[in-house]
């Protein structure tokens, strides 16, 4: 049915088509399709084909499944894996395997706002291998829509039921997780939805706050929250719960599909994209993928930032309430104005914030940290009000350098100003988030990892506990695991926890 936003995302679309320049990604304008309609369907055939015939190269071939997998990261040290692929021998293909292998964004201690741009290269030049291994030259890889009920399960061609068909089989993994009630994970070869253990308050499938007009904010925000979750409630420590194993699952694909979906609805509702980061241009700031002929390519991020620059389009952008195209400019950082930080836990009454931001070990037992204003009308009972002023002040809770020695496997649920004993109701009012261990450990073999920073838009709910009188004049964050962490992974905030305004 054609809609008026629907009108309005098509005349961007056009739009998208009369902007394209010599600077741009040459080609018609294609659609992604969702994965459970049917243009989707026919397409996830196109699919299964493409990566069937990628299995059946060799990892020393470009175009490979292994070798696209080991862009994104290799399940073992990048020199192990080389010399286990290569062995002695010198090669091109050896040499173009030792710029792209291992080069994920995000998850290299690199700036948080390379993790889209890189993630959106990377997926379009695996689309154009599909096409060219297949053929198929309108091929467009289908998205996976998990923030829709209709499909909070896995796509059923590639659950169990379609283990020994003889197209759909290349889709189907065995290592995905299985349901387990401790750490409420569900039973995803099955088809069972993701998100089967939490209750409708605490769903970690929900689209991400669109309103956000910062870049980096929405970017961090994105990545920590769903992007993880995602991750870590599809797959084990073996398959997509971890980086090293995580392309190596065809629903990798599907999954950075949407997510690259949601930044495509956030640009088409307004929203400036930045030209720098840490004051290197987005034009400079070049990654080396693979093409659709299995040939070198260096690309700016720049080029893939500018929704006029992108060779596709989505076919339904859920939340953009009109379709406008943005060109890239500079979104200055939001001043950081941190309101509160955590006390060390041992002298946590002490109600002192000269020691600073502290670390804060998690374990098997829920954690309770006070937050200190960093001056006394900081307090969050006085400020909260501020959020109100004309709708454009925000409070966000960060967790600094999250970090583990090895992956927790598990996840801890924070809440806000948590009243002692409380029922799941009224805990269900203080929820703030889940937080998920995606890209902060390292298992051996790969490097160490600086720690990740974890954000939550709290405005919403300290909004709504100041106007029931529910803030505590001495705010507190509480940590609660879902299962106990994995032995020795000594998961812990080194950096504190704050909350600023922005």
């Amino acid at each position: 049915m054609l809609t008026r936003r629907n009108l309005l995302i098509s005349t961007a679309a056009a739009a998208v088509c009369n902007l394209v320049n010599s600077t741009s990604h040459a080609g018609p304008v294609r659609v992604r399709y969702n994965a459970h309609s049917r243009e989707g369907k026919a397409m996830l055939r196109i699919y299964a084909q493409g990566v069937k015939a990628m299995k059946e190269l060799g990892p020393q071939n470009p175009r490979s499944w292994t070798f696209q997998w080991y862009i994104h990261a290799t399940p073992r040290s990048k020199d192990e894996i080389m010399k286990d692929v290569f062995g002695k021998k010198n090669s091109k293909d050896r040499k173009l395997a030792s710029e792209v292998w291992y080069t994920c964004q995000s998850h290299q201690d690199q700036p948080n706002d390379y993790f889209l741009p890189w993630h959106r290269l990377y997926v379009l030049y695996f689309e154009e291998i599909i096409r060219n291994v297949t053929g198929h030259r309108d091929f467009t890889l289908p998205y996976w829509d998990y923030t829709s009920p209709a499909s909070q399960a896995i796509p059923e061609e590639f659950q169990a039921r379609n283990k020994n068909d003889p197209l759909f089989s290349a889709l189907f993994v065995p290592n995905r997780n299985k349901d387990d009630g401790s750490r409420r994970f569900a039973d995803v070869n099955a088809g069972e939805p993701l998100n089967k253990h939490f209750r409708r308050a605490r769903d970690f499938l929900v689209s991400p706050d669109m309103s956000q007009s910062n870049y980096s904010s929405f970017c961090t925000q994105l990545d920590s929250n769903l992007h993880g979750a995602i991750h870590r409630y599809t797959g084990d420590t073996t398959n997509m719960g971890i980086v090293p194993t995580a392309a190596g699952d065809p629903l990798f694909w599907l999954h950075h599909c949407n997510i690259d979906r949601i930044w495509a609805d956030w640009i088409a509702s307004g929203k400036r994209i930045p030209t720098q980061t840490n004051g290197l241009p987005w034009s400079g700031t070049k990654f080396r993928f693979v093409d659709g002929k299995g040939n070198r390519i260096e690309v700016a991020i720049s080029t893939v930032a500018d929704s006029s620059k992108l060779p596709y389009r989505y076919d339904n952008l859920p939340s953009a309430s009109e379709a406008k195209l943005v060109l890239a400019q500079n979104s200055p950082s939001p001043e950081r104005n941190v309101l509160l930080k955590s006390l060390p836990i041992e002298s946590a009454a002490s109600k002192s914030a000269s020691h600073g931001s502290v670390a804060v070990p998690l374990g098997a037992q829920p954690q309770t940290v006070t937050l200190a204003p960093t001056a006394e009308q900081n307090k969050l009972t006085a400020a909260a009000p501020s959020a109100k002023a004309g709708g454009q002040t925000r409070f966000i809770l960060t967790l600094n350098k999250l970090q583990a020695h090895i992956d927790p496997n598990t996840s801890y649920e924070v809440f806000l100003d948590l009243p002692q004993d409380a029922s799941p109701d009224i805990a269900d009012q203080h929820y703030v988030g889940l937080v998920n261990f995606f890209g902060v450990a390292r298992d051996k073999g790969h490097e160490t990892h600086g720690g990740a920073t974890v954000e939550f838009d709290v405005t919403g709910i300290v909004q709504r506990l100041g106007d029931a009188k529910k803030l505590k004049n001495d705010t507190q964050i509480t940590l609660v695991p879902v299962g106990a962490p994995a032995d020795g992974s000594m998961p812990v905030i080194s950096g504190g926890i704050e909350i600023h305004k922005q």
